[in-house]
């Protein structure tokens, strides 16, 4: 009789847990899943074949080849891990007036206005994008250190393309510009390193929530919770001749416990010309994205600039 009684106590058991195991067990299935398809996105090899190796251009002269190095080194580590391309560009030319203008064959005297020509078109004449060329995933840094006698057109631009266009807003790109903007005047490298970091802070997909740090959490809560639901049902109340009641109350188990819940730089100088006619101005949205707007080429990006 004991056993029978037993058999109910463990039926009635598995009846009123089924629910919960079965939840949990669905979450663990989309869960595994979207870390799959997670991981499976991360290994995807590079789109983009046809951009230049080099993602440190330093025409201002402003770093030491062993700088550049450490820079290159880390933009590869970051590219890896984000899956887009991160490019810096540093000059020492004037952006200003029209008789730069005339020079270099800017479209507009606007100092903002030459930087994101400058910057949109060194990405898209140079064929960057991780996944693809023209509108490719990734970010661009062109650095100017250009000082006038009128005082400095020293600031920097950021542009945005691709998915980094789309995720990144006018806020964010700010925030991914302050290091330059703290750290320039006194450790150039510093702050072309931190710009790296505060891109693959903004940019890295896992930062906010982390499937792999879910499924952490929910395997040992499963564990523990069927672990418990066996300790409770193997516990005695009393001898093989109590009722089921015993085990079982109105239908629910009884609970004994308490309930918890590389292109290499060349040593000469150039000018960075922009193309002229080139496109808007930047300043509205698009999908989310910053400063959106078309370069000379017709391609789409996003960006900002500060100026020093």
């Amino acid at each position: 009789m004991g056993n029978d009684y037993k058999k109910e106590a463990r039926r009635q058991y598995f009846k009123y847990f089924c629910g919960w195991f079965i939840a949990v067990g669905v979450l663990l299935i989309v869960v595994i899943a979207v870390v799959g398809v997670k991981t499976f996105l991360n290994n995807r090899p590079r789109g983009n074949n046809m951009a230049p190796e080099e993602r440190v251009y330093d025409y201002a002269d402003v770093l030491t080849d062993a700088e550049e190095e450490k820079l290159r080194s880390q933009i590869a580590k970051a590219e890896k891990k984000l899956r887009m391309d991160i490019v810096i560009v540093t000059i020492d030319q004037s952006v200003e007036g029209w008789e730069a203008a005339r020079e270099y064959g800017y479209r507009s005297d606007d100092w903002e206005v030459n930087m994101q020509d400058l910057a949109d078109d060194f990405w898209d004449e140079n064929g960057y994008g991780y996944n693809k060329s023209y509108e490719g995933d990734g970010v661009l840094l062109l650095h100017n250190w250009y000082e006038d006698e009128n005082g400095s057109q020293n600031g920097e631009h950021i542009s945005t393309s691709g998915r980094a266009e789309d995720s990144l807003s006018i806020y964010d790109l700010d925030q991914i510009l302050y290091p330059v903007d703290r750290y320039y005047n006194t450790d150039t490298y510093k702050a072309y390193s931190e710009f790296v970091n505060a891109v693959e802070n903004r940019l890295d997909i896992s930062v906010g929530f982390d499937f792999s740090n879910l499924l952490g959490a929910i395997c040992p809560s499963t564990i523990v919770a069927f672990i418990y639901a066996i300790v409770n049902l193997r516990q005695s109340k009393a001898k093989d001749t109590t009722a089921v009641n015993a085990y079982v109350v109105g239908g629910k188990p009884v609970m004994n416990a308490q309930r918890d819940e590389l292109l290499r730089k060349s040593v000469t100088k150039r000018h960075i010309s922009t193309s002229s006619g080139g496109g808007g101005g930047g300043g509205s949205s698009h999908s989310g994205g910053g400063g959106h707007h078309h370069s000379s080429s017709g391609a789409s990006h996003g960006g900002t600039s500060h100026r020093h």
